[in-house]
């Protein structure tokens, strides 16, 4: 079973101020705005009130944790009406993995979901001419025209995703059973191509958002996982059995150092219904619980029913869903 999942990487900025992603295709519609056009520093703000449908206080705002989190802002996009009005606006923000999340703002009823949808195709364009290989987007089930518009852009949807919580104690600071030809490891600096061959097989027959699989390619991934939050080596455990491995928990602590983060957990197919991946989870949260971090968070595939009864019956309670939408940006530099 596989979780931790590439499409939850918009977590902190998704729930933090109206998170969703998307990418690209043409499309038919109405005319098209007087302009679409990449925003400078000059309307930057003022295409942010539109990205969040708020004043200029809450923009405001937004552009003091852009730059206090280092957020590329450059790829902001929107459509100007005759007088310069800006009716719709698109962010797309990279992220390491050559990824990137894009955010749409809220369409207005009738032809704006064909209008945010020509937007995004500007925006995807933007992020192809900058080498980025994968756009996603993650939005509430109740924002039907946002998905509407991700769908008419060119993404479509793999998944939802619940997000899920634990809380730490003493009593988790015990140590997962193993069969006795298995026994774990934990990542180190020069295990990288072994991590890559890995998770590659720990992808085949996978129930945990599957459309991504093929996707990118598996030195994007794992620099993805590295980068997501702050990298914790000492928390990426490796299970083997004898001397190969065959099984992965990768662990990091969040961006604002609130949680740890499930990035990834997964079994090679073999070896998969013989309880290794309730081990591996356990452990994990073992390495957590001995650090002062309280809290585990995680997102999983809903489809992903075995995955989603380990974590229910480890003690993990559901907090949000989320619907995941991806596109290829097509590029050259991309197919590798």
């Amino acid at each position: 079973m596989n979780a931790g999942n590439e499409c939850s990487k918009s977590r902190v900025l998704g729930n933090q101020e109206r998170g969703r992603l998307m990418a690209s295709k043409p499309i038919d519609g109405p005319p098209a705005p007087v302009r679409i056009a990449r925003i400078g520093p000059t309307k930057r703000r003022e295409a942010l009130e539109c990205l969040l449908g708020s004043d200029r206080y809450r923009a405001e705002r937004f552009m003091r944790f852009a730059h206090k989190t280092e957020m590329n802002l450059d790829h902001l996009w929107s459509a100007l009406d005759e007088k310069g009005r800006i009716r719709s606006t698109v962010l797309a923000s990279p992220n390491p993995g050559r990824t990137a999340m894009v955010f749409v703002s809220p369409p207005e009823p009738g032809p704006g979901v064909q209008l945010a949808a020509q937007v995004i195709q500007h925006a995807l364009k933007g992020l192809g001419d900058a080498g980025i290989c994968l756009a996603q987007a993650l939005v509430t089930p109740e924002e039907v025209r946002e998905m509407k518009a991700l769908e008419a852009g060119g993404l479509h949807k793999i998944a939802i995703l619940t997000y899920m919580q634990f809380t730490t104690g003493r009593r988790d600071r015990k140590i997962a059973e193993l069969p006795d030809d298995f026994r774990f490891g934990h990542f180190h600096s020069t295990d990288r191509g072994m991590i890559e061959q890995l998770l590659a097989h720990t992808y085949i027959d996978t129930l945990d958002c599957p459309g991504l699989v093929g996707l990118r390619c598996m030195e994007d991934i794992v620099d993805g996982h590295m980068k997501s939050g702050t990298f914790k080596p000492e928390w990426w455990t490796i299970l083997y059995q004898g001397d190969h491995p065959v099984g992965a928990s990768l662990v990091n602590e969040s961006r604002d150092a609130s949680s740890a983060e499930l990035v990834y957990l997964g079994i090679i197919p073999e070896l998969r219904g013989r309880g290794l991946g309730r081990s591996l989870l356990t452990q994990s949260i073992a390495k957590v619980a001995e650090s002062t971090m309280k809290t585990v968070v995680l997102a999983v595939d809903e489809a992903n029913a075995p995955a989603l009864e380990m974590y229910r019956s480890s003690g993990f309670r559901r907090t949000i869903r989320r619907h995941a939408f991806v596109s290829k940006v097509e590029r050259t530099a991309c197919d590798n």
